[in-house]
């Protein structure tokens, strides 16, 4: 049984390879564990279950009924990194059933004073420390294998209190990619290899989900979807908790097999490219969006994310007509010295050009900004300030710089004496209270300085008046939510809901 666990004091939570975190606007579809889900049943012929209870906004108490009533011999879960104490309490309950209890969170696989932190809780068995879709297979048969030695009757749990006593986990020991605890110790396995070929993935399980009508992001129509393309980015940035890792590529007719499938399945409206860098290879978007717009793909709606040095005039023209309606591109800061503190490897000018071809195509461009990063002061502020207000993009989110302890910025922040707390539920980048200082910023001055980019860059008639879409009331009055969430944040001084 995979469990997506629900929503934390209301907000959806977005629990993926490339994002662990609380999100204020988006309910994704478990992208991670469907595509886990898609490879055992492709393999054998498991009996498998998927709850999505961030999904279809469903409690604890419902999501332990359908626990009792499939009683699964193993519980595969995920875990956001700032709601990881609220997220396990799906394997605390699952664990007391009986079932063996499986984790993944990306940024803690990579940290192991935080993985063995979660192990010493008693009711997390296995945690997966490699790519999931490389080890679910082997875990399952040693699984399977297992409970063939027990003469276990219909109903009963694979693992009772006595078994985890007398340490029968040992027949893991095999399993690549995995730690697990037996004996009150815990023991790590040899990695499992990356998947080198990713086109040799099965589609994600998408079937096992009762709809995809809940699933959205921004103002894109449901229902919605996640298509990845591509795994991995080799770009270097500081305060990135899934660079500096192999790119790998799927091919084009897999990619429009798998729209068309959740297409003519599924009848989506909208879906967003789940890569770090779609355009990371121009003349491969650039044909992807020819071929979408042959195979009258180009109705449905999509957005993106990539960087501002990987696009072209005629990319982004190709992307246009291939149905792309906004694309997401990290601007981090207008301070030409920061972006090279933080190794982006991004020029202004880079930002300006892609910016301008945006525009001029009618495409909107979603600036991300972060505040805190090495270096900043309030000039550097006010320079980021000047330099959204030239560029002018559809929308700007600004976040903190949030320092995941996996990555080259944390480092940084704790030999400075600039990080705040190791409070990981406060590891928020849209918290209310950041978990940094800077050398020159206090914690109070980001804050307020957060608030003051947001009535500079909010407040102005212009940019309310380009929100509004003649004839389109939806878009219209989503927009407006969005405008009154930010200046909500600004007034009531509240995290965006």
């Amino acid at each position: 049984m995979f469990i997506n666990p629900p929503r934390v004091d209301g907000f959806p939570v977005v629990r993926e390879e490339r994002f662990e975190h609380k999100d204020m606007g988006s309910v994704y579809p478990p992208l991670s564990l469907l595509y886990m889900a898609s490879v055992i049943n492709k393999e054998a012929d498991y009996e498998v279950k998927l709850i999505d209870a961030n999904g279809f906004d469903m409690g604890i108490q419902t999501v332990t009924e359908e626990m009792i009533k499939f009683a699964p011999d193993i519980v595969v879960s995920r875990c956001g990194f700032d709601t990881q104490e609220q997220d396990l309490e799906v394997l605390k309950i699952a664990h007391g059933l009986g079932a063996l209890t499986v984790l993944r969170n990306k940024i803690i696989a990579d940290v192991t004073e935080i993985r063995d932190s979660i192990f010493k809780k008693n009711f997390v068995d296995v945690f997966i420390d490699s790519e999931p879709e490389a080890v679910i297979g082997a875990l399952c048969r040693e699984v399977m294998v297992h409970k063939k030695t027990k003469d276990l009757q219909p109903g009963q749990w694979l693992l009772s209190a006595e078994d985890r006593a007398e340490g029968c986990l040992t027949f893991l020991a095999k399993v690549p990619g995995i730690s697990f605890r037996c004996n009150g110790r815990v023991f790590t396995n040899e990695k499992a290899a990356e998947i080198k070929d990713i086109n040799k993935l099965p589609f994600p399980a998408y079937e096992l989900l009762p709809s995809l009508k809940p699933y959205h992001t921004g103002v894109m129509s449901a229902p919605f979807a996640l298509v990845q393309t591509t795994r991995g980015c080799p770009f270097n940035c500081t305060f990135c908790a899934y660079g500096k890792s192999r790119c790998r590529e799927r091919n084009i007719e897999s990619v429009i097999q798998e729209i068309k499938y959740l297409k003519s399945n599924f009848s989506i409206k909208s879906f967003l490219f789940f890569d770090d860098t779609i355009s990371i290879k121009g003349g491969r978007v650039e044909e992807l969006s020819k071929r979408m717009v042959e195979e009258g793909l180009n109705s449905l709606e999509w957005v993106c994310c990539t960087r501002a040095n990987l696009v072209t005039y005629e990319m982004l023209k190709a992307m246009k007509k291939a149905g792309m309606k906004e694309i997401a591109i990290g601007v981090e800061t207008g301070s030409a010295e920061i972006l090279k503190n933080i190794k982006k490897g991004v020029t202004l000018d880079d930002i300006r050009q892609a910016a301008k071809w945006c525009k001029e195509l009618g495409i909107m461009f979603y600036a991300l900004v972060i505040i805190g990063l090495p270096g900043e002061t309030k000039e550097t502020v006010e320079e980021t300030i000047k330099f959204i207000k030239e560029i002018d993009p559809f929308y700007t989110q600004v976040c903190f710089s949030t320092p995941f302890p996996n990555t080259d910025i944390y480092k940084y922040y704790e030999e400075n004496g600039f990080l705040l707390t190791k409070d990981w539920s406060k590891y928020f980048p849209l918290a209310e209270e950041p978990v940094i200082r800077t050398q020159a910023l206090t914690a109070d001055d980001l804050k307020k300085l957060r608030n003051h980019i947001y009535r500079k860059l909010l407040f102005r008639p212009l940019y309310l008046l380009r929100k509004v879409r003649p004839f389109d009331w939806k878009w219209n009055i989503e927009g407006a939510k969005k405008i009154m969430q930010r200046i909500g944040a600004v007034i009531m001084k509240k995290p965006v809901r």
